[in-house]
């Protein structure tokens, strides 16, 4: 995006203050940080949002501006570096949660460029020498790519029987059952094809190809960022490989949600079926440097720990595991590309990619096609005679809105699993950005009240995923922070929220994402971020610090106690944009259930109101499932595709 000599000179001030020059550590202009910005703003599909971001650089760098923020009549990029540094704390800290959304959107975006592009001419970026980070896996040795999807080059005009929108966990299982069922079946996906000799392991290249919005997706408050795949195979390409089963107290729950078939031995058969075809075991477990601390601190406190289910096979579960969010080099991912698509092309579905679904066709009360655009601009017409939904819990909402549909369900009861990091900095080295993915969790608060609570898990701490949650108040500061990197660990504290939000559309029919944590989920939070502290500080961590907007920290027996960081935590604040939050786990907006008062499809997945028009992803969850979604998107997609094969007349 092109922008004004005076929005330019306002970006490039708030990213050198930010991180300037020092130490030998590069500037954020050095690093071609303000021009990466500029360009990543055509990620964003809202234009209302790229409108409103342009404004704030024009009023950043007013004399207005700096008069009301520090009684200085001179313009933010032509004042002292202390000053601007209180400029933007004052953002940071303000009252107005408009004003620290924006901070987080800056402090991310400029945190995750300033690890993640590399030096000038592809050169090992000076960033990575500081903190010991190898950089990318490099290119990897070219393999036959397996699939062999459609890129519409002109305008197009499709015809089957099922068409599919999304290939991710959901979208693929449904192809595969429907085509190996005998139906025509196109499957619409709005990413590219990617393939294990594109892997290498790059951050930058990885979230630009491979993620939704490239990485950059977030709430309309920017208080949780949302990570969903946006590729062939969708999350299942980028996920860590974690493979729970449905709890049976959520299945239980969504039975009396009006699902009654979820407590029965048909959703158990299609839990098995899938783990199965995902090859899900527990002999890939090796438990990395950072996750011997976490079962450390587990083991000395006496609470609960176990293996964790993996879909993968042959997985090196070292250096090359850790690299896994930006796809496997290896092929050891059990990823939809590698089963429920190679299955659906070999019984005859027809893969399209690089096309985005604009709306379903719906005539006389059923959904008759769906109309689509190619990412070059082509019309892509298909008519059909039903439509299966599996673009995500942000996507499918938006189309059936979009399509005309208005049961007041669409697009609520959005549920996040809202999770961020506790972090400790150990003696030890520990390379965090190494190992197996996920190998070990705990549940030992999984039930704080009824069956709601967090669990404790861990990942490769790669240095974007560190960034995602360091707090900033200096530039000095944030640089000792990740300077110590290698030396430190991360806890996961992974919400299962009760309390949902809520999925809309803009102007131009763009989802925007509302979310805010209930005093219920923030309490529960509040619990998690202790007791991942009491993990580190039993672990032997030298230092301990949240992810909040203030800084929020201690050094057991040495400085500062538990009960002071519980009450800097209390201090600093636990709504919007007082803490950093992700989303990996986007469910719930278009639930199943038992009626059309409280549910957007009934238990086989078809919406209220329109015939053949189903269904069959995360935002079919009746509520949050409380573990890594995966295994319980294809079940419920398994289930209901087979209700749909045995349809007449589809």
């Amino acid at each position: 995006m092109d922008l004004s000599p005076r929005q330019q000179r306002a970006l490039q001030s708030i990213c050198d203050t930010f991180a300037p020059a020092s130490a030998g550590w590069p500037s954020a202009s050095e690093l071609g940080i303000p021009s990466a910005i500029a360009e990543a703003l055509d990620l964003n599909p809202r234009p209302g949002e790229r409108a409103q971001f342009l404004q704030l650089l024009d009023i950043w760098d007013s004399h207005l501006h700096s008069l009301f923020t520090v009684g200085q009549w001179d313009a933010f990029s032509s004042l002292p570096l202390e000053t601007r540094i209180s400029i933007l704390l004052s953002w940071a800290d303000s009252g107005l949660s408009r004003r620290r959304g924006a901070f987080q959107a800056l402090r991310k975006a400029i945190g995750f460029l300033y690890v993640m592009l590399p030096g000038a001419g592809g050169a090992t970026s000076a960033v990575w020498k500081k903190i010991g980070y190898p950089g990318p896996l490099g290119p990897q040795a070219p393999k036959p790519r397996p699939l062999k999807p459609i890129i519409p080059e002109v305008d197009t005009d499709l015809s089957c029987d099922v068409c599919i929108v999304g290939s991710g966990a959901g979208g693929s299982v449904a192809a595969a059952l429907l085509a190996q069922a005998g139906k025509e079946v196109i499957v619409l996906e709005a990413g590219g094809y990617y393939d294990d000799a594109d892997f290498d392991g790059a951050e930058l290249g990885g979230f630009q190809r491979l993620y939704l919005e490239g990485g950059f997706a977030a709430t309309v408050d920017q208080s949780v960022g949302l990570l969903a795949g946006e590729c062939l195979g969708g999350g299942t390409v980028i996920n860590y490989c974690t493979s729970f089963r449905t709890p049976d107290d959520v299945r239980g729950e969504w039975a009396a949600a009006g699902v009654p078939w979820f407590a029965g031995t048909e959703y158990t058969r299609s839990l098995d079926v899938v783990c199965a075809r995902l090859s899900v075991n527990l002999e890939h477990n090796c438990v990395s440097a950072r996750e011997q601390v976490l079962q450390r601190g587990l083991n000395v406190l006496g609470w609960h720990s176990a293996a964790m289910p993996r879909n993968v096979l042959g997985c090196d579960q070292g250096k090359v595991c850790g690299y896994c969010g930006y796809g496997c080099s290896l092929g050891a991912k059990q990823s939809s590309t590698k089963t429920w698509l190679a299955d659906a092309q070999s019984a005859g579905a027809r893969l399209v990619t690089e096309t985005r679904a604009l709306r379903v066709r719906i005539e006389a009360g059923a959904a008759t096609g769906v109309e689509a655009r190619s990412r070059n601009g082509c019309r892509v017409n298909i008519r059909c005679k039903a439509v299966v939904l599996a673009c995500g819990a942000i996507h499918t909402p938006a189309l059936l809105l979009r399509s005309g549909l208005r049961n007041e369900n669409i697009g609520r009861h959005l549920h996040l699993h809202p999770v961020s990091n506790v972090c400790g900095v150990f003696e030890e080295e520990i390379r965090p950005w190494e190992g197996t993915m996920q190998a070990i969790y705990s549940d030992e608060h999984r039930f704080l009240t009824g069956n709601f609570g967090v669990k404790y898990e861990t990942t490769a701490l790669q240095p974007v995923i560190a960034v995602a949650v360091l707090p900033w108040r200096e530039p000095e500061h944030y640089r000792s922070l990740l300077g110590k990197l290698s030396n430190t660990m991360a806890i996961g504290v992974l919400l299962r929220d009760r309390d949902g939000g809520r999925v809309t559309l803009d102007r131009e029919g763009n989802p925007v994402a509302h979310y805010a944590l209930s005093e219920f989920d923030r309490a529960h939070l509040r619990r998690g971020f202790i007791g991942a502290a009491r993990i580190l500080e039993a672990a032997g961590a030298r230092h301990i610090f949240s992810p909040h907007a203030k800084w929020c920290a201690y050094e057991p027996s040495r400085n500062g106690s538990l009960d002071n960081f519980t009450q800097a935590m209390d201090a600093a604040g636990w709504d919007s944009g007082r803490l950093a939050l992700f989303s990996f786990h986007i469910m719930g907006s278009a639930r199943l259930g038992g009626s059309p008062k409280t549910s957007a499809t009934n238990p086989d997945g078809e919406t209220w109101e329109t015939r053949n028009l189903f269904v069959m992803d995360g935002a079919s969850f009746p509520s949050a499932s409380g573990v890594n979604p995966m295994i319980s998107i294809e079940a419920i997609a398994r289930r209901n595709a087979l209700a749909l094969a045995g349809r007449p007349g589809i």
